[in-house]
């Protein structure tokens, strides 16, 4: 792997990242969570049961990837 192809490939997952944090909780709820196992429009849980207070990294994740398919799509 070549220096230029690392750098290529930080700059997406920082893209990523930044569009993750611009999504609605909707959006977010949209998606089941690939952490915990909470189903569409259920909140994220702690390992405890207790509800989480924001949705694991993971879903917020696959929350973005769901939203660029869908947009890419129309």
């Amino acid at each position: 792997m070549s220096i230029i192809e690392h750098f290529s490939s930080c700059g997406t997952l920082h893209y990523v990242v930044v569009k993750s944090k611009e999504l609605t909780p909707k959006q977010i709820l949209s998606v089941p969570c690939p952490t915990c196992g909470a189903a569409t429009e259920e909140a994220c849980e702690l390992h405890t049961g207790a509800p989480r207070t924001e949705p694991h990294r993971d879903r917020k994740l696959s929350a973005a990837g769901a939203v660029e398919r869908n947009q890419t799509k129309a």
